[in-house]
Order: structure tokens, then C-alpha cells, then sequence
């Protein structure tokens, strides 16, 4: 059974603060052989002893090759008290190609907790935490991306398009054209959700957005303009070893810093340089409705109204 955890700070450190502490060398290093109880099936680490204590691991952050042509043996973990380390299994034996070789466990580090560090340090960690209305998103979403920084300048962005006096005037409808982080910042900026029915996506795979308001007379359509970084061959080539899960503890590191990079130059941009904006015609608009269920013939299993078929045996 996986447990959740808190820190002293009542935080947790997800992967890109544990990634970011890594290329800052926020560390101890440890280096050190200790004994591992790692589960074949799950293929992780379930606890490891260090000078005569049992750390349990509540989650593994991350899943690495230590050498370029070998197998999986580095794991990024977290343990009790929302310590984060990284272990590595060091095999014996001239043969790398064999996953069953002899060898040893070395705890190779510690990253330090936010009570071990000056508050520069917390903060780059955690990156842009002063900006609140971003960490409301975060918090919501779980982590920071580019594509969450692309829902919050769309929002921003529309917001100051549609808006009169000051003030909206209306409920905001939105259709997306796309199923990534972005969605979550719009839901949390906005109000609008699949639940109440304001919000509809088409996955076609891009940053496009329509938003509209109750009775208003015309709608907005933002799209994402070509974005050019300077690393794309870079990052694809990080992203393709990560998907493939042929990436190295370093390579990852810098594919967060990859990201972190985009994020802030993101952040940094205003929203009239990312989106292309035009009007358009505004879209019909549905008022959510109570939740009607029947019986289905077939399997007995309850179905809204709306989405069931009514036929007549003969």
C-alpha cells in the first residue's frame, strides 16, 4: 500500500523541484552501499536500510540508466518525511546486457529538504511560487509546465478581450481544441468545467480556444502562435530517449531545464505575442441540466437520458 506524505513545510517535492535541486546541487552526497527490498513485479525499490534504519519508499519520482546501454538501475524515491533520494544498482559482472547480473545498491544522495536551505534557494526550486494566482494553478494541477503557463496567458488574455468597464458582464463558455495542461488553468482561472457544461473540447491537438459570453454578441477565438525556442532539436531528442525510457538521470535534469527555460520565457511574454486573436460567431451556450438516468436493456446499467437509445422490440 502506497502512503501519501507531507513535509515539515506541508509540501511535498514533486519531481521538477527534486530534477531542479539536482542541477543546482541542492544535495548530500552519500555514496554508500546499503541493502534494497525491491519488488520484480512493480520494479521498484519498496524500502532500503541506511546506518541500521529502514526507509520506507512511498514513491518512486523517476526511473534511470546510470550507462547509456544499460538496463533501468537508478531510481529517483521518496521516503519517510518527504526525503528524496536516489539509489542505483552497481552490477558486477563484465556482462551489461544480462538484467540478472550480481552487484550492489549505493545510496548515492540525499536532496535537501526547504529547512536546510536559504529562501533563494527554496524559491528557485520551486520557481515563480511568489506569483499566486500560478500557484493556485500548480497546486491544482500538480506541477509546473509551459503548456499550464500557455492556459494561464490564454485566460489572461481573453479575459481583457471580452471584458467592458472593467468587468465581464456574463458567464464564460470555452471551447478547446486540445486535452493538455492547459485545460486545467483555464478550469481553475475561469470556472468553467466539463461538469457545468461550459466547457467543451475537440482533441484535434491544438492551442486553439473560443470563448464566449451569456447573450453577448460575439465570440473569441485565440490561437496559439509558432513558438520558436532555440532547442527543439534538443528537446526532441530528450523527449523521444524519455518516452522510450532510455534516458539518464543527467539528460533528465537538463530536459527539466528545458522546460523551466520555456516556462519562464512564457511567463515573461505578453499575452498579444503567443495568441492570434479574432471574432467570431459566438457559440450556443447550454444551461446545465439535472441528471436524468435509465435503465439499460442490454446490461442493466444506469445511463443518462441523453446519451441512451430508445427502440421498441418487436
Amino acid at each position: 500500500m502506497m502512503h501519501k506524505v507531507h513535509s515539515v513545510t506541508g509540501v511535498s517535492m514533486n519531481a521538477a523541484e527534486a530534477l531542479r535541486s539536482i542541477r543546482y546541487d541542492l544535495m548530500e552526497y552519500i555514496q554508500k552501499e546499503v541493502r534494497v527490498d525491491f519488488d520484480n513485479a512493480l520494479q521498484m525499490p519498496v524500502h532500503f536500510t541506511f546506518r541500521e534504519k529502514k526507509y520506507i519508499v512511498h514513491e518512486t519520482l523517476g526511473r534511470f540508466r546510470t550507462q547509456a546501454k544499460g538496463h533501468i538501475n537508478g531510481f529517483l524515491v521518496k521516503a519517510d518525511n518527504d526525503e528524496v533520494y536516489f539509489l542505483y544498482f552497481q552490477r558486477c559482472d563484465r556482462n551489461q546486457r544480462s538484467p540478472f547480473n550480481r552487484g550492489f545498491w549505493v545510496l548515492s544522495f540525499r536532496i535537501l529538504g526547504d529547512r536546510e536551505l536559504m529562501v533563494l534557494y527554496r524559491e528557485e526550486r520551486k520557481m515563480l511560487v511568489n506569483n499566486m494566482t500560478l500557484k493556485k494553478v500548480v497546486d491544482f494541477h500538480g506541477h509546473l509546465c509551459p503548456e499550464l503557463v500557455i492556459g494561464c496567458k490564454v485566460c489572461e488574455y481573453a479575459q481583457r478581450l471580452l471584458s467592458e468597464n472593467g468587468s465581464l458582464g456574463g458567464e464564460i463558455s470555452v471551447i478547446a481544441e486540445n486535452c493538455t495542461s492547459a485545460l486545467d488553468a483555464i478550469q481553475v482561472l475561469l470556472g468553467v468545467t466539463l461538469g457545468n457544461q461550459r466547457l467543451k473540447v475537440f482533441d484535434f491537438g491544438k492551442h486553439n480556444y473560443t470563448f464566449s459570453l451569456k447573450n453577448g454578441r460575439n465570440g473569441l477565438r485565440l490561437s496559439l502562435k509558432e513558438q520558436r525556442y532555440g532547442d527543439e532539436n534538443e528537446y526532441r531528442t530528450l523527449e523521444q530517449k524519455i518516452m522510450k525510457d532510455q534516458v539518464s538521470l543527467d539528460e533528465v535534469v537538463q530536459f527539466q531545464q528545458l522546460l523551466d527555460s520555456r516556462v519562464k520565457r512564457l511567463f515573461a511574454s505578453f499575452p498579444e505575442d503567443l495568441f492570434n486573436a479574432e471574432w467570431v460567431s459566438p457559440m450556443q451556450q447550454t444551461n446545465e441540466m439535472p441528471t436524468i438516468y435509465l435503465s439499460c436493456w442490454w446490461c442493466g446499467q444506469q445511463v443518462l437520458k441523453n446519451r441512451a437509445i430508445e427502440f421498441q422490440i418487436w
